[in-house]
């Protein structure tokens, strides 16, 4: 059973997946198909170029972005646990950004270094530098394929749903806030419009009405 199995059999094409980024001013629209594919890129390469198996552990270290919604997604589909966390422990791997390499390097487990750019390049594909005995994101997850043909779970058989609404928050901070403002809309056939950065309360006002909300985390 693929992870948006129920949402790819209702609509494929719609937005599932919005996110504002208010620092660069980036606006990225996911569909069920597009949100499909990357879920499959993500849980291969967990896979074959971590050898993670189910109930293993990766930390998510990094802002809100669509790059950490998809590594969750990819995560939970073959049943990978997910700690939003800042503290090395018992983790395998962890998906952090380029300040954070330091305070993961050295403790055995597999880095990956995610870049700001919304268009998800890697870093030094944005012109950064990769630090020795990390993995580049945009350029590994890339090689992988966007089908994946192993067992999988559904969203919906992991996360209590609730009422379908095209939800707008300003991200999630833990495991309970990202299951709250993404797993549970999407789990219940409706959609998440996330702003990731500073907003004020005029400027989430505007988003609301553009992109037709009908309910706030």
């Amino acid at each position: 059973m693929r992870f948006f199995a129920h949402l790819l059999s209702a609509d494929p094409a719609s937005p599932r997946l919005t996110v504002y980024d208010e620092s660069t001013g980036a606006r990225m629209d996911f569909s069920a198909q597009t949100l499909d594919n990357w879920t499959s890129k993500i849980a291969n390469m967990l896979e074959q170029e971590l050898d993670l198996t189910e109930g293993s552990t990766i930390a998510v270290d990094m802002p809100v972005s669509w790059q950490a919604a998809v590594t969750v997604f990819g995560a939970l589909a073959i049943g990978i646990e997910v700690e939003f966390t800042s503290e090395p422990g018992e983790q395998q791997a962890v998906f952090t950004v380029p300040d954070r390499f330091e305070a993961w390097a050295n403790r055995g487990v597999d880095v990956l270094l995610v870049s700001a750019d919304p268009f998800g390049r890697g870093i030094e594909e944005s012109g950064g530098t990769l630090p020795v005995g990390a993995l580049d994101f945009g350029p590994v997850v890339r090689f992988y394929g966007d089908q994946f043909f192993g067992e999988s779970h559904a969203l919906p058989e992991l996360v209590d749903a609730g009422e379908k609404h095209r939800l707008l928050s300003t991200g999630w901070s833990d495991r309970a806030s990202f299951e709250a403002t993404v797993l549970a809309p999407l789990a219940a056939g409706g959609s998440a419009v996330v702003v990731a950065g500073v907003a004020s309360a005029e400027r989430l006002e505007e988003i609301a009405a553009s992109e037709k909300v009908s309910a706030r985390a």
